[in-house]
């Protein structure tokens, strides 16, 4: 076994062991299971080091014991993305068995079997998430994933199995059996690494990117979010629909007389209600406050006038009784069809909150729609099954 692989697989592993640490404080769940794994693997890889300062036959017992621990918690890893703790126990009763298997073998000073029942567990131990996985390759960080996560299974695979060939000397250290160990871990370890740390920050990407635009509080996108779904679909589709706009009635009152913990609770109570009536195809944002927005896509405005009123109705019904309010809690819409002539999206809102503001203004509790926003004889007020609030 070369002296420069000695020294340089436990630190490159080790170092992996680091990064994915790091990323694992920034909260990637994967990336601790990554981390304890590498640092595993550096260890076993470190065992020849041990041995050359302190000879004793219970080193072979401590690698076997951390490349077990390592590749079940690869296998962890890699579960983590696909299918969370699968067949956890099976996994851990193969990692139990094939660290027995090597203590028996220790114990019986039987090389190639310690040696095989260590690849064979490894194999099997990383092997079992590649058929969890092969349903979940719909991005191309998870296809290179499975590709690494493959060919170190594979690795383990041949190598347990050619033992009789590549152990013919009889001596672990100075064998082709341990040159192509960790020649072979060079290379399909450093693949799996890269891969593995090219999904996880990814991950962290698009939950940064999420996060960025999606409201904390009700889940649903926020101006930015709004801003983003709306320009992805005017490049694929031309912009017609109906916009509505949503604010809660008297909201700072409700706030001052229970406090913010209650009006949070309604804030996403009527979330709840919005997304449970908002067709699939919907764009859904809370704009700040107390106020939402909602686009309708090729829904014709007297639709989106019924889709409203819904709402509205549910609100009024069930938004008091769920946070024990005295008195209803109720919501005034705006209203108005995207237009031909819209320089944007944000004229459909501009008419749209005026519908809103003649809402409140004409009792609140109700829907209204507003064709333009020049003249007022362009306001549709009230439409006509448009219940009228208490």
């Amino acid at each position: 076994m070369g002296e420069n692989f000695a020294f340089f697989l436990p630190v490159m592993m080790a170092s992996f062991g680091v990064v994915f640490g790091f990323v694992w404080s920034l909260r990637v769940r994967a990336a601790g299971y990554w981390s304890g794994a590498f640092f595993c693997v550096a260890g076993g890889f470190a065992v020849p080091a041990g041995f050359a300062l302190f000879p004793t036959p219970h080193w072979g017992f401590v690698a076997d014991l951390l490349f077990a621990g390592g590749f079940l918690l690869f296998s962890q890893a890699l579960l983590e993305r696909w299918r969370p703790n699968w067949l956890l126990w099976a996994r851990i009763g193969i990692c139990a068995l094939s660290v027995l298997l090597c203590v028996v073998a220790i114990a019986l000073d039987n090389l190639p079997l310690e040696l095989a029942a260590s690849d064979f567990g490894c194999f099997l131990l990383i092997g079992l998430p590649l058929i969890a996985g092969r349903d979940h390759l719909g991005n191309w960080s998870d296809r290179i994933l499975f590709g690494a996560a493959a060919l170190t299974a594979l690795d383990n695979l041949v190598r347990g199995s050619t033992i009789p060939l590549t152990l013919s000397s009889g001596s672990f250290l100075n064998s082709d059996y341990a040159f192509l160990m960790q020649a072979l871990a060079c290379v399909f370890g450093l693949f799996l690494a890269l891969a593995a740390l090219a999904a996880n920050m990814l991950d962290l990407l698009a939950r940064y990117q999420r996060d960025a635009q999606h409201d904390p509080l009700s889940g649903l996108l926020n101006r930015r979010g709004f801003d983003e779904a709306i320009a992805q679909r005017a490049r694929k589709l031309p912009m017609q629909g109906s916009m509505i706009v949503c604010d809660i009635d008297h909201f700072k009152t409700v706030n001052d007389a229970h406090g913010h913990a209650l009006g949070d609770r309604a804030i996403v109570l009527l979330a709840q209600i919005l997304a449970r009536f908002a067709p699939a195809d919907a764009i859904t944002a809370r704009f700040g406050g107390e106020e939402f927005v909602l686009f309708l896509p090729d829904t014709h405005a007297a639709r989106a006038a019924g889709i409203a009123n819904d709402i509205r109705e549910s609100i009024a019904q069930e938004v008091a009784d769920e946070l024990g309010l005295s008195r209803r809690l109720t919501a005034s819409f705006g209203l108005s069809a995207v237009q031909r002539g819209d320089a944007s999206i944000h004229d459909a809102i501009a008419r749209a909150d005026a519908a809103l503001y003649e809402a409140k203004t004409r009792g609140r509790n109700r829907v209204c729609v507003r064709r333009a926003l020049a003249a007022p004889d362009t306001l549709a007020t009230d439409l006509k099954f448009h219940a009228q609030g208490a």
